[in-house]
């Protein structure tokens, strides 16, 4: 549906902007598969279930988030990565 956004052009500067900040996730290191965009109406809500549960799933795949675990090394944690990876998906 896109280009039917109510708010005109809502939707394709939307996806413009996706494709700039997956660019720049890239460039520091985070995959950009950890973000994506649908184009959705309001009426597919049983659709919008499906489609957050198929990113759960892939998020999940992915492993914990490389920010996330610099950000607990920075912390001083003595967590090991398969520890975290483990209470991620938990």
């Amino acid at each position: 549906m896109e280009g039917q956004c109510h708010f005109l052009e809502g939707n394709t500067n939307a996806v413009k902007r996706i494709k700039k900040v997956k660019g720049l996730l890239e460039l520091v290191g985070v995959d950009p598969e950890r973000l994506e965009f649908f184009h959705l109406s309001a009426a597919q809500g049983p659709r919008w279930a499906e489609i957050c549960t198929e990113f759960t799933e892939k998020i999940k795949a992915l492993g914990p988030s490389p920010i996330w675990l610099a950000l607990k090394k920075k912390s001083g944690s003595t967590d090991n990565t398969e520890q975290a990876a483990e209470s991620m998906s938990a």
